[in-house]
């Protein structure tokens, strides 16, 4: 059961899983709370681990990505394994570092089965020992799944971020009553950072506008302005650079199934040159840039420069920059 000096390590526990402190640092408070020399703690695709007897990985609180061993993934969960129960369950690969002084605690988390593993170089475990880690099971599968949900929405905000990025489209909250920012994303701030506007002078363009409206800014940037009705007297902003590039003539060539010279032309055309200034700029004559034109129209099925700028700004195509 637990004791008043445990009340640290689950304070440790509570930070670890919210992400303000690593799960390495959890293990070796673990290891010391057990006299253990190493601790090691399995999720079901990844593990972490810390081993008195060795350097700490260059990163020490990056989770190694590999299954987890294939005998913990049948253990009974918030039960304490001893290491001859292990050995007796381990393959021939896991027994070369399964002893008989280990402790697992088998645990089960809304993702998939979890371990944490403990190793002793010298001594044996006690039974309170095994009633202490056992002790630790329910808090500790709370915090893995309270981790993993916090991973997930972490991920979830990276994959936004870069799908802001590549589209190139950047949000703002402005309070207008206040004249100030309540909130700007990366993607916002290094448009207007390129540009180099000062993001308070987005507010002064959009006090102008009461209802939702399209404002053209300097240097290339336009701003859509909406309402926000989660705030009163604030309004969200999305800021976009009017003449971002087209993707590479690689990526626009394994993409639409035409030769790179092809490319090279459609994303002149693309980016709204005219056949003959598309020629002018890629060096070719007019006739051989016309040539170019009527294939990338047959292997794409595409009629004419509209539907090709169209499709390469209205596709997926758009986001490879």
């Amino acid at each position: 059961m637990l004791e008043p000096d445990d009340s640290a390590l689950l304070l440790q526990l509570g930070d670890t899983a919210s992400g303000v402190s690593g799960w390495t640092g959890f293990l070796r408070s673990v290891a010391a709370r057990f006299q253990t020399n190493a601790a090691t703690l399995f999720l079901s695709r990844a593990y972490w681990t810390w081993d008195h007897g060795h350097a700490p990985p260059p990163s020490p609180d990056a989770a190694h990505d590999v299954p987890i061993p294939q005998l913990f993934a049948g253990l009974r969960p918030s039960r304490v394994y001893s290491g001859e129960e292990l050995h007796d369950r381990a393959l021939a690969q896991e027994a070369v570092w399964l002893g008989a002084e280990n402790r697992a605690l088998a645990l089960k988390c809304h993702n998939g089965p979890a371990c944490l593993l403990l190793r002793r170089d010298s001594g044996v475990f006690r039974a309170a020992d095994t009633a202490r880690l056992a002790s630790y099971a329910p808090h500790l599968a709370q915090a893995l799944d309270l981790w993993h949900r916090m991973h997930a929405a972490e991920i979830q905000r990276h994959r936004a971020e870069e799908l802001a990025r590549r589209i190139g489209v950047g949000r703002l909250v402005l309070d207008m009553r206040k004249a100030e920012i309540l909130d700007m994303d990366a993607v916002a701030a290094n448009l207007l950072a390129e540009s180099g506007r000062d993001a308070s002078s987005l507010i002064g363009a959009a006090q102008a506008y009461t209802a939702p409206a399209v404002v053209l800014l300097p240097a290339g940037l336009d701003m859509l302005i909406l309402p926000d009705r989660s705030a009163a007297h604030c309004v969200t902003a999305y800021v976009r650079h009017i003449n971002a590039p087209l993707p590479d003539p690689a990526l626009i060539a394994a993409a639409l199934g035409i030769s790179r010279a092809e490319a090279r032309l459609a994303r002149a055309l693309g980016e709204g040159a005219s056949l003959i200034d598309a020629a002018a700029q890629l060096g070719l004559t007019v006739e051989t840039a016309r040539n170019y034109s009527k294939r990338i129209y047959a292997r794409t099925g595409l009629r004419g420069q509209a539907a090709l700028v169209r499709h390469m700004w209205c596709s997926t195509l758009s986001l490879g920059r």
